[in-house]
Protein backbone atom coordinates (compact mmCIF):
# COMPACT_ATOMS: atom_id res chain seq x y z
CA UNK A 1 0.00 0.00 0.00
CA UNK A 2 1.39 3.45 -0.62
CA UNK A 3 1.83 6.43 1.31
CA UNK A 4 -0.62 8.44 0.48
CA UNK A 5 0.09 11.85 2.44
CA UNK A 6 3.90 11.36 1.10
CA UNK A 7 1.98 10.92 -2.65
CA UNK A 8 0.01 13.54 -2.59
CA UNK A 9 2.88 16.26 -1.15
CA UNK A 10 4.76 14.92 -4.29
CA UNK A 11 2.51 15.84 -6.00
CA UNK A 12 1.20 18.97 -5.16
CA UNK A 13 5.45 19.81 -5.34
CA UNK A 14 4.54 19.52 -8.97
CA UNK A 15 1.96 21.61 -9.44
CA UNK A 16 -0.50 18.69 -9.73
CA UNK A 17 -4.23 19.62 -7.93
CA UNK A 18 -5.11 16.05 -6.20
CA UNK A 19 -9.46 14.70 -6.73
CA UNK A 20 -9.61 11.52 -4.82
CA UNK A 21 -12.14 9.22 -6.55
CA UNK A 22 -14.44 7.50 -4.22
CA UNK A 23 -16.27 4.47 -4.91
CA UNK A 24 -19.03 4.00 -2.58
CA UNK A 25 -21.69 1.69 -3.11
CA UNK A 26 -20.14 -0.59 -5.08
CA UNK A 27 -17.79 -1.94 -3.37
CA UNK A 28 -17.85 -6.44 -3.55
CA UNK A 29 -15.42 -6.74 -1.00
CA UNK A 30 -17.03 -5.27 1.42
CA UNK A 31 -20.21 -6.82 0.65
CA UNK A 32 -18.38 -10.09 0.62
CA UNK A 33 -16.77 -9.37 3.88
CA UNK A 34 -20.24 -8.06 5.58
CA UNK A 35 -22.44 -11.22 4.36
CA UNK A 36 -20.02 -13.61 5.86
CA UNK A 37 -19.75 -11.84 9.12
CA UNK A 38 -22.97 -11.96 9.79
CA UNK A 39 -23.79 -8.19 8.55
CA UNK A 40 -26.09 -8.63 6.34
CA UNK A 41 -28.16 -5.46 6.72
CA UNK A 42 -24.96 -3.83 5.18
CA UNK A 43 -25.32 -5.40 1.73
CA UNK A 44 -28.27 -4.80 -1.06
CA UNK A 45 -30.33 -7.88 -0.85
CA UNK A 46 -32.77 -9.59 -3.41
CA UNK A 47 -36.13 -10.20 -2.23
CA UNK A 48 -35.64 -13.50 -1.60
CA UNK A 49 -32.86 -12.55 1.13
CA UNK A 50 -29.87 -13.28 -1.02
CA UNK A 51 -26.96 -10.82 -1.77
CA UNK A 52 -27.91 -9.08 -4.80
CA UNK A 53 -25.14 -10.15 -7.48
CA UNK A 54 -25.00 -7.26 -9.53
CA UNK A 55 -21.30 -5.67 -10.15
CA UNK A 56 -20.46 -8.47 -7.96
CA UNK A 57 -22.12 -6.97 -4.86
CA UNK A 58 -23.24 -3.71 -3.62
CA UNK A 59 -23.20 -1.99 0.19
CA UNK A 60 -26.25 -0.76 1.52
CA UNK A 61 -26.35 3.28 1.45
CA UNK A 62 -29.57 3.07 3.97
CA UNK A 63 -26.73 1.66 6.60
CA UNK A 64 -25.20 4.05 8.98
CA UNK A 65 -22.18 1.64 9.11
CA UNK A 66 -21.97 1.88 5.00
CA UNK A 67 -22.24 5.15 5.34
CA UNK A 68 -19.45 6.08 8.09
CA UNK A 69 -17.51 3.69 6.41
CA UNK A 70 -17.19 6.18 3.15
CA UNK A 71 -17.25 8.93 5.10
CA UNK A 72 -14.51 7.83 7.68
CA UNK A 73 -12.74 7.14 4.11
CA UNK A 74 -13.24 10.28 2.69
CA UNK A 75 -11.94 12.24 5.70
CA UNK A 76 -9.08 10.62 6.33
CA UNK A 77 -8.09 11.37 2.49
CA UNK A 78 -8.97 15.09 3.17
CA UNK A 79 -6.75 15.30 5.97
CA UNK A 80 -3.87 13.78 4.01
CA UNK A 81 -3.94 16.46 2.01
CA UNK A 82 -6.18 15.14 -0.99
CA UNK A 83 -8.09 18.43 -2.85
CA UNK A 84 -11.01 17.11 -3.59
CA UNK A 85 -13.44 13.88 -2.89
CA UNK A 86 -14.81 13.08 -5.75
CA UNK A 87 -17.58 10.20 -5.08
CA UNK A 88 -18.66 8.26 -7.39
CA UNK A 89 -21.06 5.01 -7.76
CA UNK A 90 -22.85 7.20 -5.16
CA UNK A 91 -26.38 5.74 -6.35
CA UNK A 92 -28.41 2.29 -5.99
CA UNK A 93 -28.02 -0.87 -8.24
CA UNK A 94 -29.29 -0.03 -11.87
CA UNK A 95 -32.00 -2.33 -12.27
CA UNK A 96 -36.14 -2.63 -11.74
CA UNK A 97 -36.06 -0.98 -8.31
CA UNK A 98 -38.65 -4.29 -7.08
CA UNK A 99 -35.57 -7.15 -7.60
CA UNK A 100 -33.77 -5.65 -4.65
CA UNK A 101 -33.53 -4.98 -1.15
CA UNK A 102 -32.17 -2.31 1.24
CA UNK A 103 -32.33 -3.63 4.66
CA UNK A 104 -33.71 -0.57 7.16
CA UNK A 105 -34.58 2.17 4.23
CA UNK A 106 -37.46 3.92 5.63
CA UNK A 107 -37.24 6.91 2.91
CA UNK A 108 -37.28 6.41 -0.88
CA UNK A 109 -33.50 5.48 -2.13
CA UNK A 110 -32.99 8.89 -3.46
CA UNK A 111 -33.49 10.89 -0.19
CA UNK A 112 -31.31 8.31 1.46
CA UNK A 113 -28.48 9.50 -1.23
CA UNK A 114 -29.16 12.68 0.03
CA UNK A 115 -29.02 12.54 3.56
CA UNK A 116 -24.89 10.16 3.05
CA UNK A 117 -24.60 13.63 1.05
CA UNK A 118 -25.32 15.76 4.46
CA UNK A 119 -23.45 13.69 6.62
CA UNK A 120 -20.56 13.20 4.49
CA UNK A 121 -20.37 17.39 4.20
CA UNK A 122 -20.86 18.00 7.73
CA UNK A 123 -18.14 15.44 8.91
CA UNK A 124 -15.84 17.14 6.10
CA UNK A 125 -16.15 21.15 6.93
CA UNK A 126 -12.94 20.77 8.87
CA UNK A 127 -10.92 19.65 6.23
CA UNK A 128 -10.18 22.36 2.64
CA UNK A 129 -11.40 19.52 0.26
CA UNK A 130 -14.03 20.34 -1.78
CA UNK A 131 -16.43 17.60 -2.74
CA UNK A 132 -18.26 16.19 -5.93
CA UNK A 133 -20.40 13.74 -6.92
CA UNK A 134 -20.48 11.71 -10.30
CA UNK A 135 -23.83 10.62 -11.86
CA UNK A 136 -25.54 9.16 -14.08
CA UNK A 137 -26.29 11.39 -17.64
CA UNK A 138 -29.63 10.44 -17.22
CA UNK A 139 -29.96 11.38 -13.66
CA UNK A 140 -31.27 15.25 -15.03
CA UNK A 141 -34.38 13.76 -16.52
CA UNK A 142 -34.49 10.63 -15.00
CA UNK A 143 -33.94 10.93 -10.89
CA UNK A 144 -35.25 7.48 -10.04
CA UNK A 145 -33.57 5.38 -12.36
CA UNK A 146 -30.50 4.98 -10.07
CA UNK A 147 -31.80 7.36 -7.08
CA UNK A 148 -29.77 10.62 -7.95
CA UNK A 149 -31.71 13.59 -7.29
CA UNK A 150 -29.39 16.02 -8.76
CA UNK A 151 -31.14 19.52 -7.41
CA UNK A 152 -31.47 17.61 -3.92
CA UNK A 153 -27.45 16.43 -3.89
CA UNK A 154 -26.60 19.72 -5.51
CA UNK A 155 -26.95 21.63 -2.30
CA UNK A 156 -24.66 18.79 -0.23
CA UNK A 157 -21.67 19.13 -2.31
CA UNK A 158 -19.78 21.84 -4.51
CA UNK A 159 -20.04 20.25 -7.63
CA UNK A 160 -21.84 17.95 -9.73
CA UNK A 161 -20.30 15.38 -12.49
CA UNK A 162 -22.69 14.05 -15.10
CA UNK A 163 -20.95 11.51 -16.92
CA UNK A 164 -22.14 12.43 -20.43
CA UNK A 165 -19.62 10.03 -22.33
CA UNK A 166 -21.25 10.56 -26.39
CA UNK A 167 -21.03 6.57 -26.44
CA UNK A 168 -23.19 5.59 -23.64
CA UNK A 169 -26.62 7.74 -25.11
CA UNK A 170 -28.62 5.54 -27.39
CA UNK A 171 -29.63 6.77 -30.78
CA UNK A 172 -32.55 9.74 -30.55
CA UNK A 173 -31.37 10.67 -26.95
CA UNK A 174 -31.75 15.11 -27.18
CA UNK A 175 -33.45 14.48 -30.77
CA UNK A 176 -29.55 13.23 -31.74
CA UNK A 177 -29.97 10.69 -34.24
CA UNK A 178 -26.31 9.44 -33.47
CA UNK A 179 -25.24 11.13 -30.73
CA UNK A 180 -22.19 8.91 -30.80
CA UNK A 181 -21.09 10.41 -34.53
CA UNK A 182 -22.25 14.38 -32.84
CA UNK A 183 -20.38 14.95 -29.69
CA UNK A 184 -20.93 18.64 -29.50
CA UNK A 185 -24.43 18.01 -29.82
CA UNK A 186 -25.42 15.71 -27.82
CA UNK A 187 -22.66 17.37 -24.46
CA UNK A 188 -24.42 20.46 -24.97
CA UNK A 189 -28.34 19.53 -24.84
CA UNK A 190 -27.19 16.95 -22.29
CA UNK A 191 -25.44 19.54 -20.50
CA UNK A 192 -28.56 22.00 -20.11
CA UNK A 193 -30.28 20.02 -17.97
CA UNK A 194 -27.67 19.60 -15.75
CA UNK A 195 -27.04 23.28 -15.88
CA UNK A 196 -30.69 23.77 -15.08
CA UNK A 197 -30.97 21.35 -11.98
CA UNK A 198 -28.43 22.52 -10.06
CA UNK A 199 -28.95 26.24 -10.96
CA UNK A 200 -29.54 27.96 -7.99
CA UNK A 201 -28.17 25.75 -5.26
CA UNK A 202 -24.52 27.18 -5.03
CA UNK A 203 -23.08 23.54 -6.74
CA UNK A 204 -21.33 24.07 -9.92
CA UNK A 205 -21.04 21.23 -13.29
CA UNK A 206 -18.20 19.55 -14.07
CA UNK A 207 -18.88 16.74 -16.38
CA UNK A 208 -16.83 14.04 -17.50
CA UNK A 209 -16.23 13.83 -21.13
CA UNK A 210 -15.28 10.90 -23.59
CA UNK A 211 -11.62 10.73 -24.12
CA UNK A 212 -11.62 7.12 -25.32
CA UNK A 213 -13.52 5.14 -28.28
CA UNK A 214 -15.86 2.93 -28.07
CA UNK A 215 -17.89 2.29 -31.45
CA UNK A 216 -16.10 5.48 -33.02
CA UNK A 217 -12.61 6.32 -32.86
CA UNK A 218 -11.92 9.57 -31.03
CA UNK A 219 -8.96 11.92 -31.44
CA UNK A 220 -8.35 15.55 -30.38
CA UNK A 221 -11.42 16.93 -32.63
CA UNK A 222 -13.93 14.85 -30.78
CA UNK A 223 -12.72 15.64 -27.72
CA UNK A 224 -12.81 19.96 -28.36
CA UNK A 225 -16.41 19.21 -29.83
CA UNK A 226 -17.42 17.99 -26.27
CA UNK A 227 -15.71 20.72 -24.44
CA UNK A 228 -16.96 23.71 -26.66
CA UNK A 229 -20.07 21.80 -26.03
CA UNK A 230 -20.25 21.77 -22.24
CA UNK A 231 -18.70 25.20 -22.29
CA UNK A 232 -21.69 26.96 -24.84
CA UNK A 233 -24.54 25.10 -22.21
CA UNK A 234 -22.72 27.15 -19.43
CA UNK A 235 -20.06 24.35 -17.68
CA UNK A 236 -16.67 26.05 -18.12
CA UNK A 237 -14.95 22.76 -16.24
CA UNK A 238 -14.93 19.18 -17.49
CA UNK A 239 -12.97 16.05 -16.58
CA UNK A 240 -11.74 13.58 -18.89
CA UNK A 241 -12.18 10.06 -18.57
CA UNK A 242 -10.14 7.29 -20.58
CA UNK A 243 -10.14 3.89 -18.75
CA UNK A 244 -6.52 3.35 -19.89
CA UNK A 245 -5.25 6.43 -19.29
CA UNK A 246 -3.85 7.71 -22.63
CA UNK A 247 -5.46 11.14 -23.09
CA UNK A 248 -5.34 13.19 -25.47
CA UNK A 249 -3.04 16.67 -24.71
CA UNK A 250 -3.60 17.69 -28.53
CA UNK A 251 -7.39 18.00 -27.28
CA UNK A 252 -6.11 20.89 -24.77
CA UNK A 253 -5.08 24.42 -25.10
CA UNK A 254 -0.76 23.78 -23.85
CA UNK A 255 -0.91 27.58 -22.70
CA UNK A 256 -2.03 27.07 -19.09
CA UNK A 257 -0.85 26.78 -16.58
CA UNK A 258 -4.40 25.77 -15.26
CA UNK A 259 -7.52 25.61 -17.46
CA UNK A 260 -8.03 29.38 -18.44
CA UNK A 261 -11.64 28.52 -17.85
CA UNK A 262 -13.05 32.62 -17.74
CA UNK A 263 -15.25 32.23 -14.75
CA UNK A 264 -14.09 29.02 -12.05
CA UNK A 265 -12.71 29.00 -8.86
CA UNK A 266 -10.57 31.61 -7.78
CA UNK A 267 -6.80 29.99 -6.92
CA UNK A 268 -4.38 30.99 -4.14
CA UNK A 269 -0.78 31.76 -6.04
CA UNK A 270 0.85 28.71 -4.29
CA UNK A 271 -1.95 26.12 -4.40
CA UNK A 272 -2.90 23.40 -6.86
CA UNK A 273 -6.05 24.72 -7.54
CA UNK A 274 -9.19 26.06 -6.20
CA UNK A 275 -9.26 25.08 -2.46
CA UNK A 276 -11.84 26.45 0.30
CA UNK A 277 -10.22 30.18 1.62
CA UNK A 278 -10.86 30.40 5.47
CA UNK A 279 -11.96 33.69 6.57
CA UNK A 280 -9.28 35.88 7.13
CA UNK A 281 -10.96 37.96 10.22
CA UNK A 282 -13.02 35.64 12.25
CA UNK A 283 -15.80 38.01 13.89
CA UNK A 284 -18.26 37.47 16.67
CA UNK A 285 -21.75 36.43 15.28
CA UNK A 286 -24.08 38.66 16.95
CA UNK A 287 -27.51 38.04 15.93
CA UNK A 288 -29.03 40.27 13.50
CA UNK A 289 -32.43 42.60 13.66
CA UNK A 290 -33.55 44.71 10.80
CA UNK A 291 -33.28 48.14 10.79
CA UNK A 292 -35.56 50.79 9.54
CA UNK A 293 -35.13 52.41 6.48
CA UNK A 294 -33.41 55.78 7.59
CA UNK A 295 -31.61 58.32 5.89
CA UNK A 296 -27.85 58.56 6.32
CA UNK A 297 -26.63 61.14 8.58
CA UNK A 298 -23.22 60.60 10.30
CA UNK A 299 -21.12 59.06 7.35
CA UNK A 300 -18.13 60.37 5.63
CA UNK A 301 -18.69 63.25 3.20
CA UNK A 302 -16.77 63.20 -0.07
CA UNK A 303 -17.54 67.36 -0.44
CA UNK A 304 -17.77 66.59 -4.18
CA UNK A 305 -20.12 69.06 -6.09
CA UNK A 306 -23.67 67.97 -7.39
CA UNK A 307 -23.22 65.88 -10.74
CA UNK A 308 -26.21 63.46 -11.83
CA UNK A 309 -25.04 62.89 -14.89
CA UNK A 310 -22.15 60.50 -13.26
CA UNK A 311 -21.27 57.30 -13.58
CA UNK A 312 -22.59 54.51 -10.92
CA UNK A 313 -21.43 51.73 -10.06
CA UNK A 314 -23.58 48.25 -9.79
CA UNK A 315 -21.47 45.21 -7.91
CA UNK A 316 -22.22 42.38 -8.71
CA UNK A 317 -22.39 39.52 -5.86
CA UNK A 318 -22.97 35.87 -5.48
CA UNK A 319 -22.06 33.94 -2.87
CA UNK A 320 -20.64 35.26 0.79
CA UNK A 321 -19.00 32.49 2.52
CA UNK A 322 -16.05 31.48 4.36
CA UNK A 323 -14.79 29.05 2.40
CA UNK A 324 -15.06 30.84 -0.97
CA UNK A 325 -15.00 28.68 -4.06
CA UNK A 326 -16.15 30.64 -7.06
CA UNK A 327 -14.64 33.59 -8.62
CA UNK A 328 -17.02 35.95 -8.07
CA UNK A 329 -18.02 34.59 -4.60
CA UNK A 330 -16.37 36.78 -1.48
CA UNK A 331 -15.31 35.89 1.70
CA UNK A 332 -17.73 37.49 4.85
CA UNK A 333 -14.79 39.68 5.80
CA UNK A 334 -13.89 40.64 2.16
CA UNK A 335 -17.83 41.92 2.03
CA UNK A 336 -17.01 43.58 5.42
CA UNK A 337 -14.15 45.39 3.89
CA UNK A 338 -16.21 46.15 0.64
CA UNK A 339 -18.92 48.02 2.55
CA UNK A 340 -16.36 49.92 5.02
CA UNK A 341 -14.37 51.38 2.10
CA UNK A 342 -17.86 52.65 0.25
CA UNK A 343 -19.04 53.83 3.45
CA UNK A 344 -15.81 55.80 3.71
CA UNK A 345 -15.71 57.01 0.42
CA UNK A 346 -19.58 58.47 0.53
CA UNK A 347 -20.88 55.83 -1.57
CA UNK A 348 -24.74 54.42 -0.31
CA UNK A 349 -26.03 51.00 -1.47
CA UNK A 350 -29.42 51.40 -3.53
CA UNK A 351 -31.39 48.85 -5.68
CA UNK A 352 -30.89 48.54 -9.48
CA UNK A 353 -34.72 49.31 -9.46
CA UNK A 354 -34.16 52.62 -7.96
CA UNK A 355 -31.11 53.56 -10.63
CA UNK A 356 -33.19 52.08 -13.88
CA UNK A 357 -36.40 53.89 -12.64
CA UNK A 358 -34.43 56.86 -12.02
CA UNK A 359 -35.87 57.12 -8.22
CA UNK A 360 -32.43 58.19 -6.62
CA UNK A 361 -33.28 59.77 -3.35
CA UNK A 362 -29.50 59.54 -2.19
CA UNK A 363 -28.56 62.33 0.75
CA UNK A 364 -26.35 65.33 -1.07
CA UNK A 365 -22.94 64.80 -1.96
CA UNK A 366 -22.94 61.37 -1.91
CA UNK A 367 -22.80 58.44 -4.59
CA UNK A 368 -25.42 55.30 -4.80
CA UNK A 369 -24.02 52.16 -5.70
CA UNK A 370 -26.00 49.47 -6.68
CA UNK A 371 -25.71 46.18 -4.93
CA UNK A 372 -26.87 42.96 -6.93
CA UNK A 373 -26.78 39.60 -5.36
CA UNK A 374 -27.57 36.49 -7.99
CA UNK A 375 -28.66 33.11 -7.86
CA UNK A 376 -30.56 33.83 -4.36
CA UNK A 377 -28.55 31.39 -2.29
CA UNK A 378 -28.28 30.50 1.43
CA UNK A 379 -25.11 32.76 2.15
CA UNK A 380 -27.37 35.04 1.03
CA UNK A 381 -30.34 34.82 3.50
CA UNK A 382 -31.28 32.60 6.07
CA UNK A 383 -33.46 33.11 9.01
CA UNK A 384 -32.84 31.54 12.93
CA UNK A 385 -35.66 29.50 14.01
CA UNK A 386 -36.36 32.71 16.19
CA UNK A 387 -36.83 34.49 12.85
CA UNK A 388 -34.19 36.85 13.02
CA UNK A 389 -30.94 36.67 10.29
CA UNK A 390 -28.37 34.53 10.47
CA UNK A 391 -25.16 36.68 11.11
CA UNK A 392 -23.08 35.73 8.74
CA UNK A 393 -24.81 35.76 5.54
CA UNK A 394 -24.83 38.55 2.76
CA UNK A 395 -27.77 40.41 4.35
CA UNK A 396 -26.65 39.37 8.13
CA UNK A 397 -23.31 40.89 7.61
CA UNK A 398 -25.13 44.51 6.08
CA UNK A 399 -27.35 44.50 9.33
CA UNK A 400 -24.65 44.56 11.42
CA UNK A 401 -22.47 47.41 9.65
CA UNK A 402 -25.99 48.96 9.50
CA UNK A 403 -25.59 48.75 13.70
CA UNK A 404 -22.07 49.84 13.92
CA UNK A 405 -22.38 52.88 11.12
CA UNK A 406 -24.94 55.52 11.41
CA UNK A 407 -26.52 55.92 8.48
CA UNK A 408 -25.58 52.99 6.54
CA UNK A 409 -29.16 51.67 5.39
CA UNK A 410 -29.11 48.28 3.46
CA UNK A 411 -30.58 47.48 -0.03
CA UNK A 412 -29.79 46.18 -2.78
CA UNK A 413 -31.22 43.75 -5.92
CA UNK A 414 -31.57 39.68 -5.68
CA UNK A 415 -32.16 37.42 -8.66
CA UNK A 416 -33.74 34.42 -8.42
CA UNK A 417 -34.26 30.90 -10.12
CA UNK A 418 -36.82 28.62 -9.43
CA UNK A 419 -36.05 27.74 -5.99
CA UNK A 420 -34.83 30.69 -4.28
CA UNK A 421 -32.60 29.76 -1.65
CA UNK A 422 -31.38 26.76 -1.87
CA UNK A 423 -35.32 25.44 -2.18
CA UNK A 424 -35.73 26.03 1.34
CA UNK A 425 -39.12 25.38 2.67
CA UNK A 426 -39.63 29.20 3.74
CA UNK A 427 -38.15 30.22 0.46
CA UNK A 428 -41.06 32.54 -0.18
CA UNK A 429 -40.98 33.71 3.70
CA UNK A 430 -37.60 34.80 2.53
CA UNK A 431 -38.27 36.65 -0.68
CA UNK A 432 -41.52 38.43 1.13
CA UNK A 433 -38.86 39.47 3.99
CA UNK A 434 -36.32 41.32 1.75
CA UNK A 435 -39.31 42.85 0.31
CA UNK A 436 -40.76 44.34 3.79
CA UNK A 437 -36.96 45.21 4.80
CA UNK A 438 -36.77 47.30 1.62
CA UNK A 439 -34.60 45.31 -0.74
CA UNK A 440 -35.45 44.33 -3.93
CA UNK A 441 -36.37 40.88 -6.24
CA UNK A 442 -35.39 40.82 -9.36
CA UNK A 443 -35.71 37.88 -12.25
CA UNK A 444 -33.07 35.60 -13.08
CA UNK A 445 -35.24 33.15 -14.90
CA UNK A 446 -36.39 29.92 -14.37
CA UNK A 447 -33.84 27.83 -14.51
CA UNK A 448 -30.68 30.03 -15.06
CA UNK A 449 -29.81 28.88 -18.58
CA UNK A 450 -27.37 30.69 -21.04
CA UNK A 451 -30.26 32.54 -23.22
CA UNK A 452 -28.00 33.04 -26.41
CA UNK A 453 -28.98 29.63 -27.80
CA UNK A 454 -32.74 29.51 -27.19
CA UNK A 455 -35.54 29.82 -29.08
CA UNK A 456 -37.27 33.25 -29.06
CA UNK A 457 -40.33 30.92 -27.16
CA UNK A 458 -37.78 29.34 -24.90
CA UNK A 459 -36.52 32.71 -23.86
CA UNK A 460 -39.57 34.23 -22.87
CA UNK A 461 -41.18 31.17 -21.11
CA UNK A 462 -37.96 30.85 -19.12
CA UNK A 463 -38.77 34.97 -17.95
CA UNK A 464 -41.97 34.27 -18.01
CA UNK A 465 -42.19 31.28 -15.66
CA UNK A 466 -39.40 33.02 -13.41
CA UNK A 467 -41.60 36.26 -12.95
CA UNK A 468 -44.15 33.66 -11.40
CA UNK A 469 -42.23 32.29 -8.61
CA UNK A 470 -41.70 35.28 -7.69
CA UNK A 471 -45.36 36.81 -8.14
CA UNK A 472 -46.45 33.53 -6.70
CA UNK A 473 -44.43 34.41 -3.31
CA UNK A 474 -45.37 37.73 -3.21
CA UNK A 475 -48.74 38.62 -5.20
CA UNK A 476 -48.91 41.82 -6.93
CA UNK A 477 -44.87 42.64 -6.74
CA UNK A 478 -43.72 44.94 -9.55
CA UNK A 479 -40.61 43.12 -11.15
CA UNK A 480 -38.23 45.76 -12.29
CA UNK A 481 -34.77 44.37 -13.46
CA UNK A 482 -33.58 41.36 -14.55
CA UNK A 483 -30.14 39.34 -14.26
CA UNK A 484 -28.96 37.59 -17.71
CA UNK A 485 -27.77 33.82 -16.72
CA UNK A 486 -24.29 33.36 -17.16
CA UNK A 487 -24.01 36.79 -19.17
CA UNK A 488 -25.60 35.74 -21.93
CA UNK A 489 -27.51 37.73 -23.97
CA UNK A 490 -30.35 36.17 -26.25
CA UNK A 491 -29.94 36.48 -30.25
CA UNK A 492 -33.04 39.23 -30.05
CA UNK A 493 -31.69 41.20 -26.90
CA UNK A 494 -35.45 43.02 -26.79
CA UNK A 495 -36.73 39.90 -25.32
CA UNK A 496 -34.91 40.18 -22.33
CA UNK A 497 -36.11 43.13 -21.74
CA UNK A 498 -39.81 41.95 -22.39
CA UNK A 499 -41.99 39.89 -23.96
CA UNK A 500 -44.67 37.06 -23.28
CA UNK A 501 -45.31 33.40 -22.77
CA UNK A 502 -48.91 31.94 -23.10
CA UNK A 503 -50.50 34.66 -22.13
CA UNK A 504 -48.22 35.89 -19.55
CA UNK A 505 -46.51 39.10 -19.94
CA UNK A 506 -43.17 40.50 -18.03
CA UNK A 507 -41.17 43.60 -18.09
CA UNK A 508 -40.13 46.31 -19.11
CA UNK A 509 -37.15 45.06 -17.13
CA UNK A 510 -33.78 47.35 -17.10
CA UNK A 511 -31.01 44.28 -17.98
CA UNK A 512 -27.97 43.80 -16.10
CA UNK A 513 -24.93 42.41 -17.48
CA UNK A 514 -21.46 40.58 -16.02
CA UNK A 515 -19.14 43.13 -16.63
CA UNK A 516 -17.61 45.28 -16.81
CA UNK A 517 -17.43 48.91 -15.55
CA UNK A 518 -19.89 51.42 -14.29
CA UNK A 519 -23.06 51.95 -15.27
CA UNK A 520 -24.19 55.52 -16.74
CA UNK A 521 -26.82 57.91 -14.57
CA UNK A 522 -30.26 56.84 -15.64
CA UNK A 523 -30.39 60.60 -16.99
CA UNK A 524 -27.77 60.37 -19.39
CA UNK A 525 -28.24 59.50 -22.67
CA UNK A 526 -25.78 56.75 -22.44
CA UNK A 527 -28.20 54.93 -20.43
CA UNK A 528 -29.36 51.86 -22.07
CA UNK A 529 -32.52 50.09 -20.46
CA UNK A 530 -31.55 46.59 -22.29
CA UNK A 531 -27.71 46.96 -20.94
CA UNK A 532 -27.04 48.08 -17.57
CA UNK A 533 -23.23 46.73 -16.91
CA UNK A 534 -21.78 45.44 -13.28
CA UNK A 535 -18.85 45.20 -11.96
CA UNK A 536 -17.63 42.26 -10.70
CA UNK A 537 -16.46 41.73 -6.73
CA UNK A 538 -12.44 41.80 -5.86
CA UNK A 539 -10.50 39.20 -3.43
CA UNK A 540 -8.48 40.22 -0.51
CA UNK A 541 -4.66 41.55 -1.73
CA UNK A 542 -6.15 42.95 -4.76
CA UNK A 543 -2.27 43.86 -6.61
CA UNK A 544 -3.53 46.51 -9.25
CA UNK A 545 -3.89 44.23 -11.92
CA UNK A 546 -6.01 45.72 -14.76
CA UNK A 547 -8.76 43.34 -14.56
CA UNK A 548 -11.76 45.97 -13.99
CA UNK A 549 -13.31 44.60 -11.05
CA UNK A 550 -13.87 46.52 -7.88
CA UNK A 551 -10.83 47.39 -6.57
CA UNK A 552 -9.53 48.53 -9.89
CA UNK A 553 -12.98 50.52 -10.33
CA UNK A 554 -12.65 52.22 -6.83
CA UNK A 555 -9.37 53.37 -7.81
CA UNK A 556 -10.38 54.92 -11.10
CA UNK A 557 -13.30 56.65 -9.56
CA UNK A 558 -11.00 57.99 -6.54
CA UNK A 559 -8.32 59.53 -9.00
CA UNK A 560 -11.24 60.88 -11.60
CA UNK A 561 -14.04 61.84 -8.91
CA UNK A 562 -15.39 64.37 -11.72
CA UNK A 563 -16.63 60.86 -13.59
CA UNK A 564 -19.03 59.66 -10.36
CA UNK A 565 -22.59 60.37 -10.01
CA UNK A 566 -22.68 62.95 -6.86
CA UNK A 567 -26.23 63.83 -5.39
CA UNK A 568 -27.97 66.77 -5.02
CA UNK A 569 -29.54 66.19 -2.41
CA UNK A 570 -33.48 66.94 -3.86
CA UNK A 571 -34.42 63.84 -6.32
CA UNK A 572 -37.03 65.91 -8.09
CA UNK A 573 -33.82 67.82 -9.84
CA UNK A 574 -31.29 66.60 -11.61
CA UNK A 575 -27.88 68.55 -11.30
CA UNK A 576 -25.68 68.94 -13.93
CA UNK A 577 -22.23 70.70 -14.71
CA UNK A 578 -22.30 73.40 -17.01
CA UNK A 579 -21.62 72.49 -20.88
CA UNK A 580 -23.63 69.04 -19.55
CA UNK A 581 -26.73 69.69 -20.84
CA UNK A 582 -26.22 68.19 -24.52
CA UNK A 583 -26.19 64.35 -22.11
CA UNK A 584 -29.29 64.87 -20.56
CA UNK A 585 -32.48 62.33 -21.69
CA UNK A 586 -34.84 64.13 -23.11
CA UNK A 587 -37.34 62.59 -21.52
CA UNK A 588 -35.74 64.70 -17.92
CA UNK A 589 -35.15 68.16 -19.52
CA UNK A 590 -37.86 69.80 -17.22
CA UNK A 591 -36.16 69.11 -14.56
CA UNK A 592 -32.34 70.08 -15.28
CA UNK A 593 -30.46 72.47 -13.09
CA UNK A 594 -27.16 73.69 -14.20
CA UNK A 595 -24.60 73.95 -11.12
CA UNK A 596 -20.90 75.29 -11.36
Amino acid sequence: IYDLGKTVRQLHAQGVRVIGRLVCFRDPIHAAAAWKAGRRNEVVQTPDEQPYAGYGGFTNFANPAVRRYNIDVAVAAARLGVDEILYDYLRRPDGPLDSMVFPGLRETPERAIVRFLAESRAALAGTKALVGASVFGVAATRPTEVAQDISAMAREVDYIAPMLYPSHWGPGEYDVADPNGSPYEIIRRSTVDFVREVGGTGARVVPWLQDFSLGRDYGPAEVRAQIKGARDAGADEFLLWDPAVTYTADALDPNAKRPALGITSAQPKDAPGPVRLPDPKPVPKPVATPVSNRRASRQPQPGLAPNELGQIPIVMHHMVRPDRVGEYDQTPAEFRAELDLLWRQGFVPVGVGDIVKGRLDVPKGMTPVGFTFDDSTTYQLALRPDGTVEPDTAVGIMLEFARTHPGFVPAGTFYVNREPFGGVEESAELLRWLVKNGFEVGNHTHDHLPLRDMSDAEVQRQLATGAEVIERAIPGYEIETMSLPLGAMPRRAELAVQGSWKGKRYGPYGVTLVGANPAPSPFSRSFELGAVPRIRTSHAGWDGERDFAFSYWMRELERNPSARYVSDGDPKVVSGRAGSEGELRPAFRARMRVVG
